[in-house]
């Protein structure tokens, strides 16, 4: 059965039209896709993000613990701070991606509901004679996304000051239309975001408030079309458990190359020294006017050499786009391809990631 976010059933007051996602039943569209896109290229916009459980690692011990596992370089971090990352299996296989939010006495690893449990017995697994305390805080807060190039000014607005994260995982306790949240920097595509996470308790509160102080809510439609535009790789939709992390081009935002041994770090450094993977996530540029779908094979010259991800029709190319594993030797950018979609084929040109140029934040007309 899909897992519900924390509002489902009261996202809007008139009908929403509701879809699988994933392992997730998501508000597919509140209102029009064009409105909602636009909203968030445009503005702020407000989504409802409670795919996220908060894992808190408490203990004299917690950094030096964490510095040993995660892909990321957690010492680095004073609170305030915080970083992507990745805790991976020591075949360098992804068990789940990471946002990293440090405070004074915790380290807090968001990470997919669904991955919960198994992040924080793999943590604890780890455990020896460390210091440490593991604690899954699952769905006891809920995740409002703020994204848009104007998040960081409404958030200013709403709050009173000026909310400065600049960086991944930065993050504040602030006061949001008087309730307590805390905002932590983390973009969803190519524009500035804001995870606000409340007591699950307030979150229909804030989200109706929010939205009466002019902040307009947006399905997962237009979120899934901006993220894809950005080359976003989503956990449980562009990779999963099976996947190694260079296979997922995460390595620039989740990877420290200088902070030493982590799990799976040697696989990781030797494919990047030596070697290259098999397959790689790519963007893929569409011809025509239809829209592959997740599973669609990948084919070069009549051979298997991938599939598809993620789709979408991208609203500043007015294209359809997609992401999918393509195989050494075909996943060079600008090689031409084809993706099977039932009886029919569409021709398609491999790109890097992201899809669309950041600066561009216009539609095409």
């Amino acid at each position: 059965m899909p897992i519900p976010l924390l509002l489902h059933g009261h996202h809007a007051e008139a009908a929403v039209l509701y879809e699988p996602f994933g392992p997730w039943i998501v508000p597919w569209r509140l209102s029009s896709f064009d409105q909602e896109y636009d909203a968030l290229r445009a503005g702020a916009a407000l989504i409802d993000y409670s795919v996220l459980a908060a894992i808190e690692v408490q203990g004299p011990d917690r950094i030096s613990f964490l510095q040993n596992l995660v892909s990321n370089d957690v010492k680095r971090l004073s609170p305030g701070g915080g970083c992507q990352a990745a805790l991976l299996s020591p075949e360098a296989k992804v068990i789940a991606l990471l946002v990293v939010v440090v405070d004074p006495s915790s380290v807090w690893l968001l990470c997919p509901v669904e991955r919960a449990a198994i992040v924080a017995q793999t943590l604890e697994r780890y455990v020896f004679s460390e210091a440490v305390t593991v604690t899954n805080h699952e769905r006891r807060e809920a995740v409002l996304a703020l994204q848009g190039p104007r998040t960081l000014e409404v958030l200013g607005r709403l709050t009173g000051a000026p909310i400065a994260l600049a960086r991944d995982g930065e993050h504040v306790r602030s006061t949001l239309t008087e309730r307590s949240v805390r905002l932590i920097r983390h973009d969803l595509t190519d524009a500035p975001g804001v995870l606000c996470l409340v007591d699950a308790a307030q979150a229909q509160a804030l989200w109706q408030r929010l939205q009466e102080r002019g902040m307009p809510p947006i399905g997962w439609e237009a979120l899934n079309a901006a993220r894809i535009e950005a080359g976003r790789a989503w956990f449980d939709i562009d990779l999963d458990s099976d996947n190694l992390l260079p296979e997922t081009g995460l390595e620039a935002t989740a990877v420290s190359a200088t902070k030493g041994c982590y799990v799976g770090q040697e696989i990781v450094a030797r494919i990047g020294t030596y070697g290259s993977v098999s397959k790689k996530l790519m963007g893929l540029l569409v011809e025509g006017e239809g829209i592959p779908q997740p599973g669609d094979a990948i084919v070069r010259q009549e051979d298997t050499v991938g599939r598809i991800t993620s789709a979408c029709r991208s609203p500043r190319l007015q294209r359809p786009i997609a992401l999918g594993y393509v195989k050494r030797g075909a996943y060079e950018p600008r090689t031409a391809v084809e993706i099977v979609r039932g009886g029919s084929r569409m021709s398609a040109t491999v790109v890097d990631r992201p899809l669309v140029n950041p600066s561009s934040t216009a539609r095409t007309r």
